[in-house]
């Protein structure tokens, strides 16, 4: 059975259209912004961009650029333009949001997205399919379908909707078959669940880890890997694995870890976000409110977590993280990136506590909370993003040749990052913008 979302978002994105004025022509000029390229070089003032269809074909100094005859001009005086946000872990299946997350989440700044688990290949494929699209009111998306695991499991039951495989025979023709139905990458779930070394369920096997990787690799996959331990996350980087879909919360990282995240060039996707909620999910409200400055998240959301009785019944189903396990999560944070391993933002997005869009936001304020300057931040969301999915010739950054996904802001993001809600304009495969439409042809 397709998820609902695929049906909702179809509708949604032809059903409406927020382009702030018609693209009558094929050219068009951002002119007179500071631009931040996410390629730390220092900012261009007074920059002009000359886009021409879904291409950026020139940035520079103002006074360096010849601008194009009867091209569209968007006057960004005083503003800044960063390149198109990524996040690279949601879960856009959730029935909380209505078939509504694609337009929230690039009235949001989000231009790309990777799923890092479900919907089916089918599903997968035709989001991906649809969401390619120039004229598509949504991100790109990129994903892996849905995640391998074993019964019994981490994210076994049928609500997770994820592949249970029982032999390492099973496993490598199920690999074949998503490559064939053209995933990006292969998920899967080396998870026990445990605390202080005392496992809450079963683990794959080895064998069958094994043969996902190896098969993966023989297809031209990358293989990205849910495992909060730090010993299971060491046996699946020792067995090749190409990232690590969260940050490990059992204890800090050791320089082994380091040393295979390095020897296999893996990706680390941060998912502060989440971690936050879980600690605590009232404070995890008081940001989400402060950065929702469009009200995408309903008013009663915010209302059951000011409640006691709230809070109550959500840690009945949350494992509450402690205060050292945030410990564990900003020292792990600080030790990859001093490391010099890629790290990526991701948010584990997709829930009514984590609705699509804003916890994306959230997600950069957090990683500079914990360590990371704003221009790291933002290369996390950016460049980082791009080449995890192999994708860094084609975004990422602001340059000529590139795709046209930028985002247009009212104040600097170097100076605070939380000014990264403070949106004018997004751009997405050339196409202009206006958050508060996209939002509101959305409802």
């Amino acid at each position: 059975m397709k998820f609902k979302i695929i049906a909702v978002l179809l509708i949604h994105a032809f059903a409406f259209n927020a382009v702030v004025e018609a693209q009558s022509t094929k050219v068009a000029v951002i002119s007179g912004a500071t631009v931040i390229d996410g390629t730390l070089r220092k900012p261009i003032k007074n920059a002009v961009i000359v886009i021409e269809g879904n291409r950026i074909r020139q940035v520079g100094a103002k006074n360096k650029i010849k601008l194009p005859r009867n091209a569209r001009v968007i006057d960004a005086a005083g503003k800044f333009v960063i390149p198109g946000l990524a996040d690279m872990h949601i879960h856009p299946g959730s029935s909380f949001l209505r078939g509504n997350s694609g337009a929230q989440m690039l009235a949001s700044g989000f231009t790309t997205v990777f799923l890092p688990s479900g919907p089916s290949l089918n599903d997968t494929a035709e989001l991906k399919k649809l969401s390619s699209r120039d004229d598509s009111k949504m991100p790109r998306v990129f994903g892996v379908g849905p995640a391998f695991t074993v019964k019994g499991s981490h994210a076994s039951a049928p609500s997770f909707g994820s592949l249970l495989v029982e032999t390492p025979d099973e496993a490598r023709g199920k690999v074949r078959e998503y490559k064939a139905a053209g995933v990006d990458a292969i998920k899967l779930i080396y998870e026990d669940g445990g605390r202080a070394g005392r496992p809450t369920y079963p683990i794959m096997k080895p064998e069958i880890m094994l043969a996902i990787i190896d098969e993966a690799h023989k297809q031209g996959l990358k293989t990205y890997v849910h495992a909060g331990n730090l010993n299971r996350a060491k046996e699946a980087l020792e067995a090749g694995a190409d990232g690590m879909v969260h940050t490990v919360l059992s204890e800090r990282v050791d320089d082994e870890y380091i040393a295979l995240m390095k020897r296999n060039r893996a990706v680390f996707i941060t998912t502060h976000s989440i971690m936050k909620a879980f600690s605590d999910i009232s404070g995890w409200m008081q940001k989400l409110e402060a950065m929702d400055e469009r009200g995408i998240v309903p008013k009663e959301v915010y209302e059951r977590f000011k409640a006691p009785g709230g809070v109550e019944a959500y840690y009945k189903n949350v494992s509450r993280l402690t205060e050292e396990q945030m410990g564990f999560i900003k020292y792990n944070l600080r030790k990859v990136h001093a490391a010099g391993i890629l790290v990526v933002a991701g948010t584990d997005a997709g829930g009514s506590t984590l609705p699509l869009g804003v916890p994306s936001r959230i997600e950069l304020v957090l990683l500079v909370e914990d360590g990371l300057k704003p221009s790291e931040a933002l290369q996390a969301a950016t460049i980082n993003a791009a080449k995890m999915l192999g994708r860094e010739k084609e975004q990422g950054t602001i340059e000529a040749g590139k795709l046209a996904d930028l985002v247009i802001l009212e104040a600097d993001p170097l100076a605070d990052i939380r000014n990264i809600k403070r949106i004018y304009r997004v751009i997405k495969s050339g196409a202009v913008y206006d958050p508060a439409e996209l939002l509101q042809n959305a409802k």
